[in-house]
C-alpha cells in the first residue's frame, strides 16, 4: 500500500476529520472533557507526524483509492496538515485548560471552532487550521522571519491531462 498515494487521495483523512469532530461534538453535548481528550490525542500524534493519522490510516487499509482524482479530493501536504494540527492543538490545550480551571462555558464554546473546522474540512473542503497555517506562514516570510520557499509541493493537472513528468498521479490502471 502506497501510504501517501492513500492518504492524498482517498478517504481515510476524511474519515479522520469526521472521527475527531464527532467526539469534540460529543464532548460539547454531553459537557465531558473526557470526549475532549481523545481529540487532542489524535491532533497531537498529527502534529509529530501527519502520517500518524491513525483513523485515515485504518480507513486506507480497507478502502483505497481507486480511479483518477478530481479537483475535490483532499490532498495530503505534509506541512499544511502539520500546521493546521498544532494550531488545532493550542486552540484545544486552551479549551481543555479553561474547563479544567473551572471555567467550562468558555472552554465549550471555544471547542465549537474546532469542532467547526474539523467538520467543515471533508464537507466543503475547507480547513480553517491550514488556512491560518498558511497566512501565517505567509506573514512571517514577508517580515524575514521565515525563508519563503516551497518545500514537497506538486503540480495538480486540474483539465483532466495528467503531466508527464508526474506518473504517480495517475492510477496504476492509466499508467
Amino acid at each position: 500500500m502506497d501510504t501517501a498515494r492513500e492518504l492524498q487521495f482517498g478517504p481515510g483523512l476524511r474519515v479522520q476529520r469526521l472521527a475527531e469532530a464527532a467526539f469534540l461534538v460529543a464532548a460539547i453535548f454531553t459537557q465531558d472533557i473526557r470526549f475532549a481528550w481523545v481529540t487532542f490525542a489524535f491532533t497531537l500524534l498529527q502534529v509529530l507526524s501527519p502520517r500518524w493519522a491513525l483513523v485515515a490510516q485504518a480507513v486506507a487499509r480497507f478502502a483505497r483509492f481507486r480511479g483518477p482524482h478530481r479537483i475535490g479530493d483532499m490532498y495530503f501536504d505534509l506541512g499544511g496538515s502539520r500546521g493546521a494540527c498544532a494550531l488545532s492543538v493550542v486552540v484545544q490545550a486552551t479549551c481543555l485548560a479553561l474547563v479544567e480551571a473551572g471555567l467550562p462555558l468558555a472552554g465549550f464554546v471555544l471547542l465549537t471552532v474546532p469542532t467547526a473546522s474539523f467538520l467543515i474540512a471533508p464537507t466543503l473542503g475547507f480547513c480553517a487550521g491550514c488556512w491560518f497555517y498558511v497566512l501565517g506562514r505567509d506573514w512571517c516570510s514577508r517580515h524575514g522571519w521565515l525563508k519563503g520557499s516551497f518545500h514537497d509541493h506538486h503540480d495538480i493537472a486540474v483539465d483532466g491531462e495528467e503531466p508527464r513528468h508526474q506518473p504517480a498521479l495517475r492510477p496504476s490502471t492509466q499508467r
